[in-house]
Protein backbone atom coordinates (compact mmCIF):
# COMPACT_ATOMS: atom_id res chain seq x y z
CA UNK A 1 0.00 0.00 0.00
CA UNK A 2 1.31 3.46 -0.84
CA UNK A 3 0.46 6.67 0.99
CA UNK A 4 0.20 10.34 0.17
CA UNK A 5 -0.16 13.15 2.72
CA UNK A 6 -1.85 16.43 1.76
CA UNK A 7 -2.30 19.53 3.90
CA UNK A 8 -4.30 21.56 1.40
CA UNK A 9 -7.73 19.95 1.73
CA UNK A 10 -9.38 21.22 4.92
CA UNK A 11 -12.89 20.36 3.69
CA UNK A 12 -11.93 16.71 3.09
CA UNK A 13 -10.16 16.56 6.46
CA UNK A 14 -13.13 17.99 8.36
CA UNK A 15 -15.52 15.61 6.60
CA UNK A 16 -13.36 12.66 7.69
CA UNK A 17 -13.27 13.94 11.26
CA UNK A 18 -17.04 14.27 11.24
CA UNK A 19 -17.47 10.79 9.72
CA UNK A 20 -15.24 9.15 12.34
CA UNK A 21 -16.73 11.30 15.09
CA UNK A 22 -20.23 10.17 14.14
CA UNK A 23 -19.13 6.52 14.09
CA UNK A 24 -17.79 6.98 17.63
CA UNK A 25 -21.09 8.52 18.75
CA UNK A 26 -23.08 5.72 17.09
CA UNK A 27 -20.98 3.16 18.98
CA UNK A 28 -21.23 4.86 22.39
CA UNK A 29 -17.58 5.95 22.24
CA UNK A 30 -17.99 9.69 21.65
CA UNK A 31 -14.66 11.47 21.66
CA UNK A 32 -15.64 14.74 20.00
CA UNK A 33 -18.95 16.52 19.69
CA UNK A 34 -19.57 16.13 15.96
CA UNK A 35 -21.31 19.49 15.63
CA UNK A 36 -18.15 21.19 16.97
CA UNK A 37 -15.95 19.70 14.23
CA UNK A 38 -16.16 22.72 11.95
CA UNK A 39 -13.69 24.88 10.06
CA UNK A 40 -14.45 27.71 12.47
CA UNK A 41 -13.39 25.57 15.45
CA UNK A 42 -10.54 23.65 13.86
CA UNK A 43 -8.73 26.12 11.64
CA UNK A 44 -6.66 28.91 13.13
CA UNK A 45 -3.16 30.35 12.88
CA UNK A 46 -1.70 27.17 14.42
CA UNK A 47 -3.60 24.55 12.44
CA UNK A 48 -4.16 26.01 8.97
CA UNK A 49 -1.82 24.23 6.55
CA UNK A 50 -1.14 21.65 9.30
CA UNK A 51 -4.36 19.66 8.85
CA UNK A 52 -3.34 16.56 6.90
CA UNK A 53 -5.33 14.04 4.90
CA UNK A 54 -3.63 10.68 4.45
CA UNK A 55 -4.50 8.97 1.17
CA UNK A 56 -4.00 5.23 0.73
CA UNK A 57 -3.74 3.44 -2.57
CA UNK A 58 -5.28 0.06 -1.79
CA UNK A 59 -5.44 -1.56 -5.20
CA UNK A 60 -3.07 0.53 -7.31
CA UNK A 61 -6.10 2.57 -8.28
CA UNK A 62 -7.22 6.01 -7.27
CA UNK A 63 -5.89 6.91 -3.79
CA UNK A 64 -8.66 7.10 -1.20
CA UNK A 65 -8.81 9.39 1.87
CA UNK A 66 -7.98 7.10 4.80
CA UNK A 67 -7.10 9.26 7.79
CA UNK A 68 -6.73 12.79 9.07
CA UNK A 69 -4.63 14.51 11.74
CA UNK A 70 -3.24 17.86 12.72
CA UNK A 71 0.54 18.18 13.05
CA UNK A 72 1.29 21.60 14.43
CA UNK A 73 4.37 23.30 15.80
CA UNK A 74 2.86 25.52 18.49
CA UNK A 75 -0.23 25.17 20.67
CA UNK A 76 -1.03 27.63 23.45
CA UNK A 77 -4.16 25.71 24.55
CA UNK A 78 -2.83 22.17 25.00
CA UNK A 79 0.90 22.82 25.32
CA UNK A 80 1.44 26.39 26.56
CA UNK A 81 4.71 25.32 28.22
CA UNK A 82 6.21 23.97 24.96
CA UNK A 83 8.09 26.67 23.02
CA UNK A 84 7.15 27.04 19.36
CA UNK A 85 8.99 24.79 16.91
CA UNK A 86 10.49 22.52 19.58
CA UNK A 87 8.07 19.58 19.26
CA UNK A 88 5.60 18.18 16.75
CA UNK A 89 2.12 18.28 18.30
CA UNK A 90 -0.48 15.81 17.03
CA UNK A 91 -4.22 16.47 17.34
CA UNK A 92 -7.53 15.15 16.04
CA UNK A 93 -6.14 11.91 14.64
CA UNK A 94 -8.90 9.89 12.98
CA UNK A 95 -8.74 6.79 10.77
CA UNK A 96 -11.73 5.94 8.62
CA UNK A 97 -13.41 2.61 9.44
CA UNK A 98 -12.63 0.91 6.08
CA UNK A 99 -8.94 1.35 6.95
CA UNK A 100 -9.14 0.10 10.53
CA UNK A 101 -6.60 -2.59 11.41
CA UNK A 102 -4.24 -1.79 8.54
CA UNK A 103 -1.52 -0.21 10.71
CA UNK A 104 -1.98 3.28 9.26
CA UNK A 105 -0.98 4.80 12.58
CA UNK A 106 2.59 3.57 12.06
CA UNK A 107 2.70 5.34 8.70
CA UNK A 108 1.28 8.51 10.21
CA UNK A 109 3.93 8.45 12.95
CA UNK A 110 6.68 7.88 10.36
CA UNK A 111 5.42 10.88 8.38
CA UNK A 112 5.28 13.04 11.52
CA UNK A 113 8.79 11.96 12.55
CA UNK A 114 10.13 12.85 9.11
CA UNK A 115 8.47 16.28 9.27
CA UNK A 116 9.96 16.85 12.73
CA UNK A 117 13.45 15.80 11.66
CA UNK A 118 13.29 18.14 8.62
CA UNK A 119 12.80 20.96 11.15
CA UNK A 120 15.47 19.72 13.57
CA UNK A 121 12.79 18.71 16.09
CA UNK A 122 13.34 15.54 18.11
CA UNK A 123 10.00 14.94 19.86
CA UNK A 124 6.38 14.28 19.00
CA UNK A 125 3.63 14.85 21.51
CA UNK A 126 -0.04 14.00 21.62
CA UNK A 127 -2.84 13.86 24.13
CA UNK A 128 -5.92 11.72 24.52
CA UNK A 129 -8.91 11.30 26.77
CA UNK A 130 -7.55 9.94 30.06
CA UNK A 131 -10.74 7.94 30.63
CA UNK A 132 -10.01 5.67 27.66
CA UNK A 133 -7.48 3.07 28.79
CA UNK A 134 -7.57 1.13 25.52
CA UNK A 135 -6.73 4.24 23.53
CA UNK A 136 -3.94 5.10 25.96
CA UNK A 137 -2.55 1.55 25.66
CA UNK A 138 -2.67 1.88 21.86
CA UNK A 139 -0.42 4.97 21.92
CA UNK A 140 1.91 3.35 24.43
CA UNK A 141 2.32 0.29 22.16
CA UNK A 142 3.76 2.68 19.57
CA UNK A 143 6.32 4.02 22.02
CA UNK A 144 4.58 7.11 23.35
CA UNK A 145 5.46 7.68 27.00
CA UNK A 146 2.86 9.16 29.37
CA UNK A 147 3.97 12.43 30.93
CA UNK A 148 1.13 14.09 32.87
CA UNK A 149 -2.63 14.62 32.98
CA UNK A 150 -4.49 17.92 32.85
CA UNK A 151 -8.09 19.03 32.34
CA UNK A 152 -8.61 20.74 28.99
CA UNK A 153 -11.49 23.02 28.00
CA UNK A 154 -12.20 23.01 24.27
CA UNK A 155 -15.34 23.74 22.21
CA UNK A 156 -17.41 24.22 25.36
CA UNK A 157 -16.42 20.81 26.76
CA UNK A 158 -14.04 19.83 29.54
CA UNK A 159 -12.16 16.56 29.74
CA UNK A 160 -9.17 15.03 31.45
CA UNK A 161 -6.32 14.55 28.98
CA UNK A 162 -3.38 12.20 29.22
CA UNK A 163 -0.31 13.74 27.57
CA UNK A 164 2.37 11.69 25.79
CA UNK A 165 5.80 12.22 24.29
CA UNK A 166 7.79 10.21 21.74
CA UNK A 167 11.43 10.78 20.86
CA UNK A 168 12.00 10.89 17.10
Amino acid sequence: MTFLFRNDQPEVAINILREVGQWLVDNDRELWSVDKLTAENLLNEYTTNNLYVMYADLNKGEPEPAAVFILQWEDPLYWPEVPANTSGLIHKLAIRRPFNGQNLFAEIINFCRDECLKRGIETLQLETDATRPKLMQFYERYGFQPTYQRTIHEFGQSFLSQFYVLTC
